[in-house]
Parts: C-alpha cells; sequence; structure tokens
C-alpha cells in the first residue's frame, strides 16, 4: 500500500482467481476499508493497494476479511494511527459490509489479532492464545454464484430450543478447550446442530468427507465459514487430509489441501 498525491483509491489485485475479484474499490474488501479511512481521518491524498490473494476467495476461508484486515493495518500505519481495539476492528468491518452486505467481525478480529477470537457487542472482542492443533482445510472445486447470500439464505429466521442449547454449550466447551489448552477437547466440541445441516445441502458428499475425516482419526470436522470448504482438527492431518480428498473424489469432485495450524501474530508488516 502506498500513499498517492491524487484523491481517491485504486486497485489491484493478483494471486489466486485475481480476475474474480473486483478492483473497483467500493466493491473491494481493503479498497473500501481505504475509501472509509480517507474520509473519517480527513487525509488530503488517495491510496493505492496491491492485493496479492493468497487466501482462495469465495471457498469459506475469509478471503475479503483477510484484505480487510490488512489494509486496515496497513492505513493505520500509514497514517501515524493508534486506534483503540474496537475502532481497529470496526474499520475492518467496513470491508466485509462492502462485499458480504453486513459489517460482521468474526473474520477480521482473529485476521487483525491472531489467535482465538470471540465476538461480542459493538465489537467487543476477547483473544485468548490458541491451542497447538493440527488443522487440515480441503477445498473442493466446487463454485456458487453469491456463495455468501446463497450460504445465508439456508439458515432459518427461528429455531428450536433444543438445538440452540445443543451450540450454546458445543460453543462454551471450545472456549474452555482454548483456555485449557485442550486440543481433543478443542476438536470434540466442533459440533453444530444449527448451521452445518442446512448449509451442507452446498456440499456433494459433505457427510462422506466429514465420516472419512473422522474414521481417519479427526477429533472434529466441520463447514469452514460459508463453506464449501471443509476443514478438521487432529494429530494425522496428511492422512486425514488423503480420506477427505478420497471422499470427494467418490463423487466426482476435484478438491486442494492445506495443512496449517493457528496463527498467534496476526496482521503486521512482511
Amino acid at each position: 500500500m502506498e500513499v498517492v498525491p491524487e484523491r481517491g483509491v485504486s486497485v489491484s489485485v493478483g494471486g489466486l482467481e485475481a480476475d474474480s475479484i473486483p478492483v473497483d474499490a467500493r466493491a473491494n474488501s481493503a479498497g473500501a476499508v481505504l475509501q472509509h479511512a480517507a474520509e473519517v481521518y480527513g487525509v488530503g491524498h488517495g491510496f493505492h493497494v496491491e492485493v496479492e490473494k493468497g487466501v482462495p476467495p469465495g471457498k469459506g476461508l475469509g478471503s475479503s476479511g483477510a484484505s480487510a484486515a490488512a489494509a486496515a493495518y496497513a492505513v493505520c500505519r500509514l497514517l501515524g494511527l493508534n486506534p483503540s481495539r474496537r475502532e481497529f476492528i470496526r474499520l475492518a468491518t467496513v470491508g466485509e459490509a462492502a462485499v458480504a452486505g453486513s459489517a460482521h467481525a468474526d473474520n477480521v478480529s482473529a485476521s487483525l489479532l491472531g489467535g482465538f477470537t470471540m465476538v461480542g457487542n459493538d465489537y467487543d472482542v476477547i483473544r485468548l492464545e490458541p491451542p497447538a492443533v493440527e488443522i487440515v482445510v480441503v477445498v473442493p472445486d466446487v463454485h456458487y454464484e453469491n456463495k455468501t447470500r446463497l450460504a445465508r439464505s439456508l439458515l432459518p429466521e427461528k429455531v428450536r430450543l433444543r438445538e440452540a442449547v445443543f451450540n450454546i454449550g458445543s460453543a462454551s466447551r471450545m472456549a474452555a478447550a482454548v483456555a485449557l489448552r485442550d486440543t481433543v477437547l478443542f476438536g470434540r466440541s466442533i459440533c453444530d446442530n444449527l448451521v452445518e445441516p442446512r448449509r451442507a445441502r452446498m456440499i456433494p458428499h459433505f457427510r462422506e468427507v466429514k465420516q472419512a475425516a473422522l474414521d481417519a482419526g479427526a477429533y472434529g470436522c466441520s463447514i469452514a465459514g460459508g463453506g464449501p470448504s471443509v476443514f478438521a482438527v487432529g494429530e494425522n492431518t496428511v492422512e486425514i487430509g488423503k480420506a477427505m480428498v478420497a471422499a470427494f473424489e467418490d463423487a466426482g469432485i476435484e478438491s486442494e489441501v492445506y495443512l496449517t495450524r493457528p496463527s498467534s501474530e496476526g496482521a503486521r508488516v512482511v
């Protein structure tokens, strides 16, 4: 990112599936953050940002949130700003609003701060150090137009009390697992009776892929974000990933595998 004399924001995009990402600043998560910052902080110049995509967009992996978080971090460094954590996260959510229709903070807070984050009202975020858990993410070659809107449309406005109680219990156990640094409890707390059953229909052979992961030793497995990526946690993530890929192949779907682990660093200059 750099400051340019002319007012306005220009965006260029490279990397994974760059052709699918808009360069109009109003429709780009990084560009929207810069436009908002220019207005709020009354700068007399413009910005140019080059986005090199390493996170595939539209796969439920927080790609737009990563760009928004990076833009928020970079513009604050460029302008010498030192916002509060809440202001920092609020700025990044402007990018999510531009591309997803709502200023949600779940992805940008984790991207900005690193670790395990829990978002409360008015961007009040709690951050914990993550457990040393191994994660495998399998990204199937499945594409949908307006995937975020489709994924949200599958969710009901009302849910049964017992479903809500089950999910709250699982989320509480997961938070406890992070605090206790218990990787097994963390994986076994990946249980969702609200979102997963509804969005599973977007992912061919999802149930078979999940079962393959569990049979291969995963502690838990579910949909990543709005999908169609599927993630699992466990000790032998290489074998777990192979089993998940094979299950997708049985449905005639190719997929890519990413082996990763939680990061504590968050946004930074590289």
